[in-house]
């Protein structure tokens, strides 16, 4: 009751059927900015790792020898997994941005999520090899 008269409140005029289906908007929202954070964490790993080159052709090739440690490599498929879920969450914003879907954000959220599944599962077949090598 309580949040039904915060959005009738804060969102005058919005049926209140569409509350409910914007709240699938709010987690696509928070998942955009997790997945940003973690790539962005990510890229000063990885800048770190290469910068390693400057230290010497052992310190690199030492560097390099410990991250293609098996955990690492299966650690690469969630990276995938994040990479893929920004990508077709950023362009489902871009159609929005364009008047695209504004009215089936769900139904755009889960095509974003059933991409990004489709691609894990298709990175998690192709790497097990690698990883098990």
């Amino acid at each position: 009751m309580a949040s039904g008269l915060r959005n009738a409140l804060l969102h005058p005029g919005v049926p209140r059927e569409l509350h409910a289906r914007t709240r699938v908007g709010w987690w696509a929202w928070a998942l955009q900015r997790v997945t940003g954070v973690v790539l962005v964490a990510y890229l000063l790993v990885h800048i770190a790792v290469i910068s390693t080159s400057i230290l010497g052709v052992a310190a690199f090739d030492s560097t390099l020898g410990f991250v293609q440690h098996p955990v690492f490599e299966a650690l690469n498929i969630g990276l995938i997994t994040i990479v893929l879920y920004h990508t077709f969450n950023g362009v489902r914003v871009v159609l929005f941005d364009v008047g695209i879907g504004i009215r089936r954000q769900a139904e755009g959220f889960w095509t974003c999520v059933a991409l990004t599944a489709l691609g894990a599962g298709a990175s998690f077949v192709l790497s097990v090899p690698l990883i098990f090598v």
